[in-house]
């Protein structure tokens, strides 16, 4: 009967447990750190997002805005227009009527710089600030040639202009007059500076980094807020990213991207719309280090937070494989307590401990080491306790 051979050695059987533990730590410290990427990640999706969402609705705020506005220009044009028509009817202009019916539509409109008209020459004749004999002419005009060259032509709205009479930045809107024969009669014409749309911007709050730009019909600018150049020098400038000049070329009338600034390169989330149906375009741009102060520290808390957690589950993972090095220093001391001189009975075998007790040497042995017994008889053994039995069946189990 053959029995496996008995090994001692130092006591293992908590490492496996204490391994157990440190793997469970390091598990939770990845799951935590993933978490906290996933979550911050979500997070700052949704701050773009909303960023999107919010420079989206102060294009269309401010497009409704500027689109009453001109139309509400228009309205006064067309009633310009038919006063005039109806003193030519007359047979003649009545100047002194004409300025105080001008005077009378300007003080409805406190976003213009003026309403006038000029004549069939392009001489500035009525309106306000028309000084008598004034030689002013706006022959040399886009917006004049265009009406007189069209009869169909609808409500013109110039590119950015330095007036003729106040000499500041104007962006003009004109319609044009037909004498009762339809015959090229002249302009009526309203002018707004650029400085009013620099104010209307002003009032909007973009945060620190925000930006609202007023763009013509080639995305050129009108009118930018804030903007710490001259006036000069941003006028007509076209520095648009090439996600914008993507959106435009594909035929986009609104949209949203994110791009860095062509003045500054402060990174934004821009949204643009066209104004009504007129050739205007309203570009917002929200600074990314403004809608993500809030993100970004959520994220350092995040961050901290987790940081602490793995510092103290790394060190009580330490802890523990400290705990288990000692307890195998342990054992391998009591084992090398085993081999050295151990007083043994020559009978019995039993063994003496240090209290002078003898012990079964199993007993002993698996107090003082890793060890278990199983029993067995050995074929010496065998033949002394059953000599009956024949020799080759005394080794077999």
């Amino acid at each position: 009967m053959a029995f496996p051979s008995v090994a001692a050695g130092p006591r293992g059987h908590g490492a496996g447990g204490i391994r157990m533990v440190v793997g469970v730590l390091l598990a939770v410290n990845l799951l935590v750190l993933a978490c906290t990427v996933v979550i911050l990640r979500w997070h700052l999706r949704r701050a773009e997002e909303d960023a999107g969402r919010m420079a989206q609705n102060l294009t269309q705020v401010l497009d409704r805005q500027l689109s009453g506005d001109l139309q509400r220009i228009d309205l006064a044009l067309f009633s310009l227009r038919g006063e005039m028509t109806r003193q030519m009817g007359t047979g003649s202009i009545q100047k002194e009527a004409l300025n105080a019916y001008i005077a009378s539509l300007f003080t409805q409109f406190p976003q213009l710089s003026s309403i006038r008209t000029a004549n069939a020459e392009g001489r500035i004749d009525h309106g306000i600030g028309v000084q008598p004999g004034s030689a002013f002419s706006v022959a040399d005009r886009a917006y004049f040639a265009e009406a007189r060259q069209n009869p169909k032509a609808g409500l013109l709205i110039s590119e950015p202009v330095v007036g003729r009479i106040s000499g500041q930045w104007v962006i003009i809107l004109a319609r044009r007059i037909d004498r009762l024969d339809g015959a090229f009669a002249g302009v009526a014409y309203a002018a707004i500076t650029l400085e009013q749309f620099t104010q209307a911007m002003s009032r909007i709050d973009l945060g620190p980094h925000g930006t609202v730009t007023l763009r013509g019909r080639q995305l050129d600018i009108y009118a930018k807020y804030p903007v710490n150049k001259a006036l000069g020098e941003v006028v007509g400038r076209r520095d648009i990213s090439l996600a914008f000049q993507t959106l435009f070329q594909q035929g986009h009338t609104s949209g949203v991207y994110k791009a860095q600034g062509g003045f500054d390169g402060v990174e934004r989330t821009f949204a643009f719309t066209r104004v009504g149906q007129y050739p205007l375009y309203i570009h917002v741009g929200l600074g990314s280090e403004d809608y993500l102060a809030r993100w970004r520290t959520v994220a350092r808390w995040s961050w901290t937070l987790a940081g602490l957690f793995t510092l103290l589950t790394s060190g009580l993972a330490w802890l523990l494989h400290l705990a288990w090095k000692r307890e195998q220093e342990r054992a391998l001391e009591e084992v090398q307590v085993l081999q050295g001189l151990l007083p043994i009975c020559a009978s019995c075998k039993k063994i003496r401990d240090d209290a002078g007790y003898w012990n079964q040497i199993e007993s002993y042995v698996q107090a003082h080491s890793a060890a278990t017994f199983t029993h067995g008889i050995c074929p010496d053994c065998m033949a002394k306790m059953y000599p009956e039995l024949p020799l080759r069946d005394r080794s077999k189990p």
